[in-house]
């Protein structure tokens, strides 16, 4: 277990005159991402709390060294896509009431009546899918033609979820080993990370206006099938991790991951930078 995984603060400038749809191409795909940058800050909250929760079962140093390194990488993330918010604030999207119900009745209600083993596989599970998402978007480029801002703060968060993929899976095998633990948390996250994913796309569509657009709907069809094959490759992605042998580290794709950020973190393209101590504490991690 490598615990070398740095803490990097995203320091585009995020400006509000970015385009609501800053992936032109497929105003379904921009709108599925503003709805994942709507979700991160509370869910990668609960990954924090979570863990922290889990860090005092582990004997293992090396793993939680690494359980700490994970939790300010998360931090920071949840910071950079809260920042986005006022962009999509500029707009005039209204999701502020719909993120507030998300986090209540998901994360929070999650934490008052499921136990820390079944919470640390679902973060398990949410971690994969994740990484997958990660592995996909960064291998066939699919952000390519994005807003640049937007590309570099999607694909640096996608960087390191890749870089501290296999995290979660190893606390969640130090505090709960058994396959059933695995599989019953893979279950809810499962149904809900795409509900939440779908319900969310429509949402913000149907207040651009782009609903009831044939060229949405072709668009997510390249992206679902001819083009990214992304339903089939999702599918794959997760029903590997119902294999009995499986673990993250199998699919090796950090050279992936260094080349994002070695991209942002050039004179070039330098919007990553060392974090400050603190600057990426989420709020109510010890709540």
């Amino acid at each position: 277990m490598s615990v070398l995984m740095p803490t990097r603060s995203f320091r585009a400038p995020l400006q509000p005159d970015i385009p609501r749809n800053w992936l032109p191409a497929n105003p379904a795909l921009s709108a599925l991402l503003d709805m994942y940058t709507v979700i991160v800050p509370s869910n990668e909250a609960f990954y924090m709390r979570t863990l922290a929760r889990c860090l005092g079962r582990i004997d293992d140093p090396d793993l939680a060294a690494a359980g700490r390194a994970f939790i300010h990488q998360e931090a920071e993330h949840g910071v950079a896509h809260k920042r986005f918010w006022s962009v999509l604030d500029a707009h005039g999207y209204r999701y502020r009431r719909l993120e507030r119900i998300i986090d209540v009745l998901t994360f929070r209600l999650t934490e008052r009546i499921a136990p820390l083993s079944l919470r640390m596989s679902m973060v398990s599970c949410i971690e994969h899918i994740n990484a997958f998402m990660a592995h996909e978007f960064l291998r066939q480029g699919i952000l390519a033609d994005a807003h640049p801002e937007v590309r570099a703060m999607q694909e640096w968060h996608f960087a390191e979820e890749i870089e501290h993929k296999s995290v979660s899976f190893d606390v969640l095998r130090a505090v709960s080993p058994g396959y059933g633990m695995r599989l019953a948390g893979w279950v809810p996250t499962t149904v809900l990370f795409y509900t939440l994913m779908t319900l969310g796309m429509l949402f913000f569509l149907a207040q651009d206006g782009g609903l009831w657009r044939a060229s949405t709907w072709r668009g997510l069809w390249r992206h679902l099938g001819p083009e990214h094959g992304m339903a089939r490759r999702t599918l794959k992605h997760l029903f590997a991790y119902l294999k009995p042998s499986f673990h993250p580290s199998q699919l090796d794709d950090r050279a992936l991951a260094e080349a994002v950020i070695a991209r942002y973190s050039s004179p070039q393209g330098g919007w990553l930078a060392p974090a400050t101590r603190g600057s990426g504490r989420a709020p109510d991690l010890a709540a």
